[in-house]
């Protein structure tokens, strides 16, 4: 599709930024978040950091960027990282010890994707670890653990029990034993192990958490771990267990959403890279991206989506309507049909593009009709699209606002409306402490403002 439209690949693709030198000059901006990152990251040789932002405003591919710059001595400051070049997602189904063997998983193969692209060999006890992990090598073995300090070191030795009985201590025992590799072997300052997608836990779920990685898992010397989640992680951090909240360096990193300008800046950045011809535009106008980022309050994310959507509707469209003239289909099943379409397709592209982009309007219209069809697709009742037209007057909305929305109780506008239709992506959710905040996001702003809630 995208050749058609004169691209090598599409530059609104919505994959997270990864840890490597092609990906570094696609993020723009941030640059006080990234002074802010790294100088808290030289405060110590590890400890616990909080990054937090709403759902697609570019977390992910921050941290990615950041993180390659210090394993790689690109960063102007702050220390030399071993990158988390596989994050460790948090699933709600996830017992504690399930997600602590993951984080150790997260690590080695960190590790072993680092001597893969150095062509340094994986050292022995932590390539041990990796097949202790998969269930390959020997059911339980001794490791030696050097406890590094200001001091020099100290050596002791722990014993493995099989992974699937392994305790807090020993799975920390393990971690221990892999930094230590890292920073005698390898060279690094710290290795960094992130926890990501924090929100899917219960504030519940998120508590034990933190109460038992606490005084085991959060103390291994030489690793740095980076809580993300949506924002207000930090505060609610502090509500849940201040404790592990005095330990997080900093109150934590808001990555808050792009200016505008920085948002045309980064699709330019990406014809650049991915169009056939220089100088070539993007397919849609700077009008078309404001009014994306305009209704998913700057998602980064959401905006490179339904600009992919936006174009390939309107291919399907061209390519529905060629297929419908005369002088197509009297080709249709010969030989030559491929070429003949190929040929009168890329005339009817030229011929609706307007100095090579989709004018603002006719990409409205494409816009709306995929709106429609995904908000029909939620199969929603009238008493909750009536309850998302309200949140979109009032413009923001909490539970104990209920007696202003079209509910009978505050436990059922939090249960029945604001948690379930956030759990649908259709608001968004702000939490500072244990005060949560909603406002219509994406799908429901536009089917606000298109006038499809009413």
């Amino acid at each position: 599709m995208w050749a058609s439209l004169g691209f090598r690949e599409s530059p609104y693709n919505t994959n997270p930024l990864l840890p490597r030198a092609e990906d570094i000059d696609l993020l723009v901006g941030r640059d006080n978040e990234a002074t802010e990152l790294c100088t808290q990251l030289g405060t110590s040789a590890g400890g616990v950091l909080v990054l937090s932002g709403t759902p697609g405003v570019g977390k992910t591919s921050f941290f990615n960027v950041q993180q390659y710059r210090l394993e790689n001595d690109l960063a102007p400051f702050g220390p030399k990282l071993l990158a988390a070049r596989t994050l460790c997602p948090v699933q709600p189904t996830d017992d504690l010890k399930r997600l602590a063997l993951r984080a150790v998983d997260s690590l080695y193969r960190s590790i072993d994707a680092w001597c893969a692209l150095n062509a340094k060999p994986v050292p022995k006890q932590i390539k041990e670890i990796g097949e202790w992990l998969a269930g390959t090598g020997t059911s339980a073995f001794s490791l030696g653990i050097s406890v590094l300090g200001c001091g020099g070191s100290v050596g002791r030795t722990a014993q493995l029990p099989k992974a699937s009985d392994a305790s807090f201590e020993a799975i920390a025992d393990a971690l221990a034993a892999m930094s230590s590799e890292v920073v005698t072997t390898l060279g690094f300052q710290s290795a960094v192990i992130a926890l990501d997608n924090l929100e899917n836990l219960s504030d519940e779920q998120l508590g034990s958490m933190l109460i038992s990685f606490r005084d085991t898992l959060f103390s291994i010397a030489n690793v740095w771990w980076v809580l993300i989640g949506q924002s207000g992680l930090g505060s609610l951090i502090q509500s849940l267990d201040p404790r592990v909240f005095e330990r997080t360096t900093g109150s934590g990193i808001e990555i808050r959403p792009i200016e505008i300008g920085e948002l045309h800046e980064a699709i330019a950045i990406r014809v650049s890279r991915f169009h056939n011809s220089k100088g070539g535009k993007s397919p849609l106008t700077e009008e078309t991206h404001k009014r994306l980022y305009e209704a998913s309050f700057g998602e980064m994310r959401f905006v490179l989506k339904y600009s992919n959507s936006i174009c390939a509707k309107f291919v399907e469209s061209v390519r529905d309507q060629v297929l419908k003239t005369p002088a197509i289909k009297v080709v249709q099943n010969t030989p030559g049909f491929k070429k003949t379409f190929d040929t009168a397709f890329n005339a009817s592209i030229g011929q609706m593009l307007i100095n090579q982009q989709l004018a603002h309007p006719q990409a409205a219209s494409y816009l709306r009709k995929i709106v429609e069809s995904e908000l029909k697709g939620l199969y929603l009742n009238a008493k909750e699209m009536a309850v998302l037209e309200a949140i979109g007057k009032a413009g923001q909305a909490r539970a104990s606002d209920f007696k202003s929305f079209p509910v009978r109780s505050m436990q059922d506008f939090s249960s029945n409306y604001l948690t379930k239709l956030h759990k649908q992506n259709l608001l968004t959710r702000k939490q500072e402490g244990r005060t949560v905040t909603y406002r219509l996001r994406g799908i429901a702003q536009l089917s606000h403002t298109f006038g499809l809630l009413a």
